[in-house]
């Protein structure tokens, strides 16, 4: 198949590029000023805002399908950050979904984050934003039901948890844990008691697999409009630490209480639809 991934320069991207490389076609989204020396693309397509010549792109060269993981994180915005969260996590996929139905690509995978149900009873979707961030994913969800009910697209959203693997350049609770190991200066952190879901990339890559076969396969002719990544494992903070010291036979100078627990702290992760699960629905 021909598929346009954008966001295929982050972390998620470069581990998804590599693995449907080898049997797709794929052609990567991107900002004039991206750098694709991560994942050397033999398709690129530069997009400044012009949707009608992003459709005439995706009519050219047939695209199938699109995976959209383009995001802009922000955990605790400021005023000044309104504007780019919303051009980046709403603006952009608008624009791209609208190019995709001119274009009559045929379906369309959304990215998601469980922050978009705060502390949601288990499989409820029940909508309550942890942060502007994930309120702006959700409102992108929102308007794509315009185009599904207007058009032929198909379109899913498969949500993620924490993510964890190879190559990885973000700040994470594990880098914390690293220095800490290295340094042995205290670390002040929250009481520790809030539980985490922590999915490795391989099974995050996965995720995506398994909803391209079903999405594009159109004998299977209904799939839920959202699903999300989970380890299968929740485990708390303390336990981590834990884990992580036992692993390495060292010990952590971590002062559990030293700061409080973030504004709407996630206790209990979002655990929604399985999208492992959903897999073996759709035996081949």
């Amino acid at each position: 198949m021909k598929i346009l991934i954008t966001g295929a320069t982050g972390f998620v991207g470069k581990h998804l590029w590599r693995s449907l490389i080898p049997d797709h076609e794929l052609h990567a989204l991107i900002r004039p000023s991206s750098d694709v020396s991560a994942i050397k693309p033999r398709n690129t397509y530069v997009f400044t805002g012009d949707i009608d010549h992003l459709a005439h792109y995706m009519e050219e060269e047939k695209i199938d399908g699109i995976i959209h993981l383009a995001t802009l994180y922000i955990a605790s915005h400021q005023s000044s950050q309104v504007k780019d969260l919303i051009d980046s996590n709403i603006l952009l996929g608008v624009s791209i979904l609208e190019a995709a139905v001119k274009a009559h690509v045929k379906w369309f995978i959304n990215t998601g984050t469980i922050w978009q149900n705060y502390n949601a009873p288990d499989y409820s979707d029940k909508y309550c934003p942890v942060n502007l961030y994930a309120a702006s994913k959700q409102a992108f969800m929102t308007m794509a039901r315009f185009y599904t009910e207007t058009s032929d697209i198909r379109f899913v959203t498969l949500k993620l948890c924490d993510t964890y693997g190879p190559d990885d350049s973000r700040r994470k609770i594990i880098d914390l844990f690293e220095e800490n190991a290295s340094t042995h200066q205290q670390l002040d952190m929250s009481p520790g008691r809030q539980l985490i879901d922590l999915a490795h990339i391989d099974k995050v890559v996965n995720g995506y697999k398994i909803l391209i076969n079903l999405i594009s396969d159109p004998a299977i002719p209904c799939l839920r409009d959202e699903y999300v990544v989970t380890s299968g494992r929740q485990i708390t903070l303390r336990q981590l630490a834990r884990e992580y010291e036992k692993e390495h036979g060292l010990s952590l100078n971590i002062n559990w209480g030293g700061r409080p627990y973030r504004e709407r702290e996630v206790m209990n992760p979002y655990k929604g639809h399985d999208v492992s699960a959903t897999a073996k629905s759709y035996p081949d």
